[in-house]
């Protein structure tokens, strides 16, 4: 690296890790350098970018492929960044396909890494947590009680850590009559969703499309749609969500969101073929959207459309939903802060500062 001087590496490649990232990257960059990959909200806190993070943002295995040598270059990137002398450790957030593989390299370099949001092994993979659980380095933080309890299980060492969207208001005001459509922070995800949500709110006024970031919106406008670019922090998003009288998402993070802000909400998606195949052979959860997992009981619709499907004919009429938005927040405010988890990574590393 040109300055020599000691840094950590980040790795993010979503727009919820991103999210995540960002008060990890505000303590980290106080005291040493941040590199690596993360978004807007992450360089704003002070990351320097070594990769083009719209380049890694994908859903499924279908979306990988065409993407293939892209993604590699980004993460060869990443893999030299780690091995050099001057970087001390690793901070991953989420994203398996690059963090699974740069944990294993990091422990055979011995330094340390915090994995913040691994992966879901209480949906499929569960041997993930056995390769994790073998890396003496490795120090796990996750945001539920279900996923603590299966890497515990395998051995890992694991600590819980609250979820940043527990602290934001909660009061829904449902001000307006909008229909507010959030089809994915991917853009083919996205597009392949917007079809059928769109179908969905044909007969309806006052459909706002709200796209994960800037530089979606260019893909969007061929819609004809209001689009907004949903808002960088947390308290601005809960605003916007509270001002709707009801929401079509795609899983993810913003259901989160959603089921917090006590709007109501139907959650919907239309994979790839590859991955809609793969998916009904490997994966068993009962349900697919965060909140009804975290809760254990269906609140919140869901429904998977074929991409097979050529009619787009799912009723994602407005449901009403119970206001759970006190229960979740409870159960996400359990554990460290992510602050606190950042300032106790730093300590690990007074060892290792090259000389």
């Amino acid at each position: 690296m040109p300055n020599g001087k000691p840094y950590i590496l980040f790795c993010a490649g979503e727009d919820s890790g991103d999210c995540i990232g960002e008060p990890l990257v505000k303590a980290i960059a106080s005291q040493y350098v941040a590199k690596g990959s993360g978004g807007k909200r992450m360089q704003n806190a002070g990351l320097l970018p070594l990769v083009d993070f719209e380049n890694l943002p994908v859903s499924g295995f279908g979306d990988v492929l065409p993407k293939y040598f892209e993604l590699r270059k980004s993460f060869n990137k990443l893999k030299i960044a780690l091995e050099s002398p001057e970087c001390l450790g690793l901070v991953a957030i989420d994203y398996p396909g690059f963090n699974m593989k740069l944990a294993k390299l990091a422990g055979k370099l011995r330094k340390p890494v915090l994995y913040v949001a691994p992966p879901q092994v209480w949906a499929w993979k569960r041997k993930r947590a056995q390769v994790l659980a073998k890396n003496p380095y490795a120090k796990l933080a996750v945001f539920f009680d279900f996923e603590e309890a299966v890497y515990k299980a395998a051995g890992c060492n694991v600590v819980r850590v609250q979820h940043p969207f527990c602290e934001a208001d909660s009061v829904a005001s449902h001000s307006s009559k909008n229909i507010l459509l959030f089809p994915g922070s991917r853009k083919s995800q996205a597009l392949r969703n917007l079809p059928v949500f769109l179908k969905a709110v044909q007969k309806t006024q006052n459909v706002i499309l709200v796209a994960a970031r800037q530089e979606l919106v260019p893909a969007f406008k061929k819609y004809n749609l209001q689009v907004v670019v949903a808002p960088q922090s947390v308290e601005d998003r809960m605003s916007l969500y509270r001002s709707a009288e009801y929401a079509i998402t795609a899983p993810g993070t913003a259901t989160l969101e959603l089921a917090l802000s006590g709007v109501p909400f139907t959650v919907c998606t239309r994979p790839d073929p590859l991955t809609y195949v793969l998916g009904r052979l490997f994966i068993k959860t009962k349900f697919f959207a965060l909140p009804n997992i975290i809760l254990g009981r269906l609140v919140f619709p869901e429904h998977i459309v074929s991409p097979w499907c050529t009619r787009n004919n799912v009723n994602l009429s407005c449901t009403k939903c119970d206001d759970v938005s006190a229960e979740i927040r409870e159960k996400l405010a359990v554990g460290k802060t992510l602050e606190q988890l950042a300032f106790e990574f730093l300590g690990q590393l007074v060892e290792r500062e090259p000389q």
